[in-house]
């Protein structure tokens, strides 16, 4: 293959660059919007809004109403399409209930691309999203809820008639992320995502369960056996795809739309922690202006041009394109390259879920052909959502100069001969399917062939699939890997043999040493293979090797960095390499290293080695907080004691011992271990001096680490803030911060500042609302008296409170019906949802009853819109000011180009929503409350109630976020109660905490980022 530097590639890039900027004048995409205002059109009309660079062509290959709305493709050995598609989505049917969804399978494709037969393998589905047909091609792995079946033909007639359980109960909370994207692995692992918010706990026949939570990628062995994690993290994958080498590609939403995965390492996700070591290495550093990515296929095929070969397509379901990404290479590091978009559409109903290779070369696309972007943006009862149109689409390349797409070869009746020839073939699916057929029927005659194919000098890619071939069919023996490891002319089978290595059930002395020789191989991706292999081996002896790979890597590779830091730790999880490590004599900057890594490993020899490294090595503050954490978590009573002396005796910056005494706290809270006394006792002497702070900071820090403790002896100080001139930001936290200590002592001076009309709303409110959440008569009685006196928008935080638990919201209802409060409070739908969790009976009847004569509860949110959007036309507002006010209110829970905190959804592209909707996010967020964002509640045994965004569980401690995206830590023993509201954690008065002068600003700073610009020059 020629370089990519090539003049080839430079002119079809320059010719693509040309097209994108002349078409981009011509012609407009149509505008990104929640619901398309742009009529249906029909395939042809559709077909004629895609555009792709010159030379290649759009080719419809199924349509309605042969087919419905495609969620995943595969082919088959045979050269068949397979795809699951849905009218149910995204409605699951009732347990019992018969689903309406298909497997189907397209195949005798035209020359048009056309597929001329549609058959059903399968149906009464309820949303089958994953799908994998197996080398038999009579069976395959289908995603149902809840579980993953295999289904078989087993007469003959192409229908399924057996459907057996393989792995499950998979979790269907939110079904725009249940499991999806099977995909072979080259190894004969089956490879698949894991999607967002749900919950699943899954096991083969083994029973040896895993339990996912939201994203996820696992790999799970076709026959049922054995289902294990590959990567943990990542808020919604949906789509993976392998390169030549074995490398694992995924596509995600909300994180990075590209990366490429490290097996075992930890990705983001909203408010979940990474494993000690960090979050794996990005690809890419943009998001293609979008959230909502769907569908990913390297390109491993000759079909295209070569300037498309070794790239990324991923689909774009919000802007209606399908973007690309050239990928250069730093050492074993990829770092994506955006490139023009390949396809843009005209018609904003095009939504590419899924991207296949096929194995003529070209790229089939599953478009879920919709007026409304996925699933969240509007109400899932929208009348416009549209359940029946899908399409299926191929894009060939029909330039000039390109090989001509692979004639179409059923490979299951190939004989062995033939098969091994497909191994050298230039298409990745091709080989895959030829290596899956040798290994279901080839037997001893392929085993003969495939070993003499491994001693020969084959160029290309057949040696290694002939080494994958013979793992699987159990005919790989040491010498044989010992050659291929020892081969100096391919690296690509020096990389196979490190990933086969690693799959071993164990490594003989001989392959050990010569796999250990290769982490000094002129080649990343051979160290880095190698270096994979050690981490599934442990042994003291590899430490050293492992520690002179990581010291001579750049931070260019910073793939190959996490991948050897992940194999260390790993060596560190035996306990004998502990004691090896006794007797070995270490460099400083041997010790610093194996500090870095020992965080991730949840010991009690890490924690001691970790002590004697604090006391002896100097570590910035940043470190310090991470390895005290671990030691007060995991350290035996010595380590811990240790810590706490420490931290003690520790000179330096208050606020640097401050967060060190948290951290140490908050290890121990995990592990439910009393903090030292003493660590207590300076912890309470640095927040009482900065609890005269002239730094709202300061004080703040302060104020969370009282509570976070907590530190009763504070109180007074806490109350004085309370009560005082200071910041309402700061009153308010202060508030909170003494309910959370003692409710009791609270009671009084929450009762005096809701009821009293001197101090600030936003204060009284805060007041109200720790007030309501006391579990208490007299609490509760001082909230429903206030409500006859208190101005409209304090009754509405106060019934908001109320309504959180059973008895607060009975009393209310009560105090409303006896004429005591205003029934206007009833219009309000976060009151509403509670008192509907509390399960009151004839709720409606009596709300209907109170409300009857008033205005429409949308009238007053109406007249709000109007008000502001009209202000926002006629009034001036400035996008550099508005960015602020997104730093202040928003920055809190949301990121946007990199910047805030990823505790609710990233925002990157909203612009692209429009006005009306970004208004109505803003003003109304109870409105569209994704699942995964919903309040809960936990009511203690102390009387009080938490509630906030539940972000993870870590040992005995839950930790939500509050409104202001600040963490609160409950240890799960003071939980009597927990529970789930329908509504948001972002603030439902959001018009009174932004001027309306900052609120302009705020809306021309989000409009500002949208994704509707022409494709890319």
């Amino acid at each position: 293959m020629r370089s990519w530097h090539s003049p080839a590639r430079a002119a079809v890039l320059s010719l693509a660059a040309a097209w994108t900027t002349a078409t981009a004048l011509a012609q407009k995409p149509a505008p990104v919007e929640d619901v398309s205002s742009f009529p249906h059109r029909s395939p042809d009309e559709e077909r004629k809004a895609l555009h792709v660079p010159p030379g290649f062509e759009v080719q419809l290959v199924a349509a309605e109403p042969d087919i419905h709305k495609p969620l995943n493709l595969a082919f088959d050995d045979r050269g068949r399409l397979w795809i699951t598609d849905t009218v149910e989505y995204p409605y699951p049917v009732k347990p019992g209930a018969k689903g309406r969804d298909t497997v189907k399978i397209l195949s005798d494709f035209g020359p048009d691309g056309r597929a001329r037969s549609i058959s059903t393998f399968a149906d009464g589905l309820n949303i089958p999203i994953g799908l994998l047909p197996l080398p038999s091609t009579t069976a395959a792995l289908v995603h149902n809820i809840p579980d993953i079946y295999l289904m078989r033909d087993t007469d003959g007639d192409g229908r399924a008639d057996s459907r057996d359980v393989l792995y499950g109960i998979f979790g269907h909370r939110d079904t725009h992320g249940m499991t999806n994207a099977f995909t072979w692995g080259i190894d004969g692992w089956v490879y698949a995502c894991h999607g967002y918010a749900n919950d699943s706990r899954v096991q083969g026949k083994d029973r040896k369960p895993i339990a996912m939570n939201s994203g996820n990628t696992y790999r799970m062995r076709p026959d049922g056996s054995h289902a294990e994690y590959v990567t943990h993290g990542q808020v919604n994958p949906f789509g993976l795809a392998f390169d030549p080498l074995g490398n694992l590609y995924s596509a995600d939403c909300h994180s990075r739309p590209v990366y490429q995965l490290l097996r075992g390492a930890w990705y983001p996700s909203f408010g979940k922690p990474h494993d000690g070591l960090g979050f794996g290495p990005e690809m890419v550093d943009y998001d293609h202006g979008s959230t909502g990515i769907g569908g990913i296929s390297y390109y491993a095929a000759e079909q295209f041009p070569e300037a498309y070969r070794g790239t990324v397509f991923v689909g774009n379901v919000v802007t209606n394109r399908i973007n690309h990404d050239r990928i250069e290479w730093h050492g074993s590091t990829p770092k994506g390259i955006e490139q023009p978009d390949f396809v843009w559409s005209e018609d904003n109903w095009f939504r590419p879920v899924d991207i296949e290779l096929g194995p003529d070369g070209a790229l089939y696309v599953a478009d879920f052909y919709n007026r409304i972007i996925g699933h969240y943006e509007v109400p899932l009862t929208h009348p416009g959502r549209d359940r029946t149109s899908g399409r299926v689409w191929r894009i060939v390349y029909k330039g000039g100069g390109q090989p001509a797409a692979s004639a179409w070869k059923d490979w299951t009746k190939a004989a062995v001969a033939e098969l091994v020839s497909a191994l050298k073939d230039p298409n990745l699916a091709v080989r895959v399917s030829a290596t899956n057929q040798l290994v279901e029927r080839g037997g001893d005659e392929a085993a003969s062939v495939l070993a003499g194919v491994l001693t020969g000098s084959a160029a290309g890619p057949v040696r290694s699939h002939a080494l994958w071939a013979l793992q699987r069919l159990g005919r790989l023996d040491d010498e044989q890997l010992s050659r291929t490891c020892r081969d100096e002319r391919d690296r690509d089978l020096r990389v196979h043999t490190m990933k086969v290595s690693a799959e071993r059930p164990e490594l003989s002395a001989k392959l050990r040493g010569q796999v250990v020789a290769r982490l000094k191989d002129s080649d990343a991706f051979v160290r880095r293979a190698a270096a994979e292999a050690l981490g599934s081996h442990p042994d003291p002896a590899q430490i050293r090797p492992l520690l002179d790979l990581l010291q001579a890597t750049t931070r260019e590779d910073s793939h190959l960095l996490h991948v050897v830091r992940m194999a260390l730790r790993d060596q560190l999880k035996e306990r004998d390499s502990w004691k090896a490590l006794a007797s070995t004599r270490l460099t400083d900057r041997d010790r610093r290293c194996l500090a870095d890594v020992s965080v991730g490993v949840h010991a009690e020899e890490a924690a001691t080695f970790l002590m004697s490294y604090v006391r002896n090595n100097p570590v910035d503050s940043a470190d310090l907080r991470r390895f005290g954490h671990h030691i007060a978590r995991y350290g035996d009573a010595d380590a811990v004691a240790s810590i706490a002396a420490f931290a003690k005796e520790l000179k330096g910056p208050p606020k640097e011992r401050l967060e060190l005494f948290q951290e140490i706290q908050q290890g121990a809270d995990e592990r439910t271990t009393p903090i030292d006394p003493g660590v207590r006792g300076l912890a309470a002497a640095v927040c009482r001096g900065w609890l005269d702070s002239k730094r709202d900071d300061q004080i703040g820090l302060a104020v969370q680490a009282a509570r976070d403790f907590p530190l009763p002896e504070l109180i007074p100080d806490l109350s004085r803030l309370a009560a005082g001139e200071t910041a309402e930001a700061v009153r308010s936290e202060a508030l909170h911060a003494i309910a959370a200590i003692d409710p009791r002592m609270a009671l009084p001076l929450l009762r005096d500042l809701t009821v009293g009309s001197g101090s600030p709303i936003a204060v009284r409110e805060a007041a109200a609302v720790a007030l309501a959440n006391l579990d208490r008569p007299e609490a509760q009685k001082a909230v429903l008296d206030a409500l006859a006196t208190a101005p409209e928008q304090l009754q509405s935080t106060i019934a908001a409170a109320l309504a959180r638990r059973s008895e607060g919201a009975a009393s209310l209802l009560q105090t409303i019906e006896s004429g005591k409060a205003s029934p206007r409070i009833l219009q309000e739908r976060r009151v509403v949802i509670g008192l509907e969790n509390a399960g009151i009976p004839e709720l409606g009847k009596r709300i209907a009853t109170l409300l009857k004569g008033l205005p429409p509860a949308d009238q007053k949110l109406k007249d709000l819109f109007d008000r502001r959007r009209s202000a926002y036309a006629s009034k001036p507002h400035d996008a550099s000011r508005g960015a602020r006010v997104f730093e202040k209110n928003c920055g809190i829970c949301h990121q946007i180009e990199g910047k805030g905190a990823r505790v609710g959804p990233q925002l990157d592209g909203i612009g692209s929503r429009g006005l009306d909707r970004l208004m109505e996010d803003i003003l109304d967020p109870n409105r569209n409350v994704d699942q995964s964002f919903r309040v809960t509640n936990l009511a203690l045994e102390n009387g009080r109630v938490v509630s906030g965004l539940l972000l993870r569980e870590e040992g005995e401690i839950l930790i939500l976020a509050d409104a202001q995206g600040k963490e609160v830590r409950v240890p799960r023993s003071n939980v009597e109660e927990r529970s789930t509201a329908q509504i948001s954690p972002m603030p439902a008065n959001m018009a009174e905490q932004i001027p309306e002068d900052d609120f302009r600003d705020l809306l021309d700073f989000l409009l500002r980022h949208r994704e509707d610009k022409a494709p890319k020059p």
